[in-house]
């Protein structure tokens, strides 16, 4: 599992994918978006920094935490707990959340396929119990690694052109051995065998067994094995195919056997890779917290570039790039928790878009929409009266307590004339959401967007002339909650379990805040 906040899960994560990629299973699932705290504030756009660091750990399957069973159609939002998100259908944002599980999937499909790409993997010892073993020293980065198990290493590993392989595809060019001075002598036996056969084992030697079994035997095997591995004063030594390392770094090491970084990119994105045949697919996600523009370095070479959305759907050619020394280097933007699929591959078909002569593309504002708004509130128990007004604002700065109270969806409407421009890609731009928004143009719902920058295509739904346009946007429960607290309970509309609500709190930016406007980008 990993919790939305905090650091629950920093472990756990890569221990189950680690074990996963070491037992050939394809499917790491983990219990997520768990969260302590206020309830029936978060929303998707605050999932998905966290949801995309536990894609770079290895889920790839996630189990939505919680959705609790609502019976009652009465009292709403109804049965809640203090340790989650709220998935269930009482929540505002419940059907509009789907957009949001379009990504979850898109972004699973891809990294469920092939398999992932580690460079190094860390004998975790066989210290019982035990969990993970401490990547010690740190990989550098540019690196990715799985932990690995004795079992495994006894049963399923093997040698292959210089790689340590395990039988579902999975493969290594360096194992890092802890530093502990214990290991059992069958395991060292194995590990002789493939060093011999072309292993790269990077660590200190072993003094005796962690076990009772054939003492004291068993400590004089250990130290026969060791001096045959570890002998001499070479810090790099050879052994049959193989060698051992003891005395450099692991960046020394690395580089000593010419294994080059995956990937070179700035410490504020993370990113995993998978491979099958005839593609190699990378994930990359801004983990900090404000936009950058980054130069990420690939280790791919004749293989052409696709820059993948996982939020829209959209693939699209990559077409400012450069290829050096082997790798394959592209600049790409960044927004706030924006995250790529990056896809190498020569295979092309009618999913793939030309794409642009910038990799991120300039938006062009050829209009904005400031005509008169049509506002119904969908939820009108709890709702004031339909609102006209040319003025989009936040509702929570208002002084009717019923709109900055609001919680739920409302409808925006209103017409606007176009004339028609030669571009050929045409956006609608929403500018600020408070937090979700469905836009229909023409009768013709375009789509969802539930984070920065809220902007849809437009440019099959958008014709000369007059247009109609409806945004229905939803936020989330907790404006209402809090509102409630200011009322005496016999004039209250909502009803929760647990109740940690305070009159006091800060209100959650509610509405279509904007500015709207038509937005194009010149190929």
């Amino acid at each position: 599992e990993y919790w939305n906040e905090g650091t629950l899960g920093n472990i756990e994560c890569k221990a189950a994918s680690s074990t996963a990629h070491a037992y050939g299973k394809k499917t790491v699932s983990a219990e997520c978006f768990t969260a302590s705290g206020r309830t029936f504030v978060r929303h998707p756009a605050m999932l998905k920094k966290r949801g995309d660091w536990g894609l770079t750990e290895g889920i790839n399957h996630h189990v939505l935490h919680v959705n609790i069973h609502q019976p009652d159609d009465n009292r709403i939002p109804g049965v809640n707990a203090w340790f989650s998100t709220e998935f269930n259908r009482h929540n505002t944002w419940f059907r509009q959340g789907k957009a949001f599980f379009d990504y979850l999937r898109r972004a699973q499909h891809l990294l469920q396929r092939g398999n992932y790409v580690a460079d190094v993997c860390y004998f975790i010892g066989e210290n019982a119990p035990i969990m993970t073993g401490a990547t010690i020293p740190e990989l550098p980065k540019g690196y990715s690694f799985d932990y690995i198990n004795a079992e495994v290493i006894l049963d399923r590993l093997t040698v292959a052109d210089g790689k340590f392989v395990l039988p579902d595809g999975m493969s290594y060019r360096m194992m890092v051995l802890p530093p502990l001075e214990t290991m059992r002598p069958e395991l060292l036996t194995k590990l002789e065998e493939l060093v011999s056969e072309g292993g790269i084992i990077f660590g200190q030697a072993p003094e005796k067994s962690p076990s009772l079994q054939n003492y004291p035997q068993c400590d004089e095997q250990v130290k026969i094995l060791a001096s045959k591995l570890w002998s001499g004063e070479d810090r790099v030594k050879l052994v049959g195919k193989g060698a051992v390392v003891d005395g450099l770094s692991l960046q020394e090491a690395l580089n000593h056997f010419n294994i080059k970084k995956d990937v070179e990119v700035s410490e504020d994105v993370l990113w995993t890779h998978r491979t099958l045949n005839g593609m190699e697919i990378y994930f990359l996600t801004n983990q900090s917290g404000e936009a950058i523009s980054v130069m990420p370095s690939f280790r791919v070479d004749g293989l052409k570039p696709q820059l993948w959305d996982a939020v829209t759907g959209e693939i699209r050619a990559i077409n400012e790039y450069k290829t050096e020394n082997g790798r394959t280097i592209i600049p790409l933007d960044m927004e706030v928790d924006r995250s790529w699929f990056v896809v190498f591959t020569n295979q092309m078909n009618d999913l793939v878009d030309e794409g642009y002569k910038k990799n991120i593309p300039e938006y062009r504002t050829v209009q904005n929409i400031d005509e008169q708004w049509q506002i119904k509130f969908e939820n009108e128990k709890i709702a004031p009266n339909g609102i006209s007004t040319i003025e989009l604002t936040d509702w929570t700065k208002s002084e009717n307590d019923l709109l900055k109270h609001y919680s739920g969806t409302a409808n925006y409407k209103t017409t606007f004339s176009f004339r028609d421009t030669d571009a050929k890609n045409v956006f609608i731009d929403l500018g600020k959401v408070g937090v979700i928004a469905t836009v229909k143009l023409n009768g013709k719902e375009v789509g969802t967007t539930w984070m920065a920058p809220f902007r849809l295509t437009i440019t099959n739904d958008l014709k000369e002339g007059e247009n109609v346009l409806e945004i229905e946007v939803v936020n989330v429960w907790r404006n209402r909650l809090t509102g409630d607290k200011l009322l005496p309970e016999s004039e209250r509309t909502t009803s929760v379990l647990v109740d940690n609500i305070s009159p006091e709190e800060e209100l959650i930016s509610s509405g279509l805040i904007g500015p709207v406007s038509i937005q194009v980008v010149d190929k």
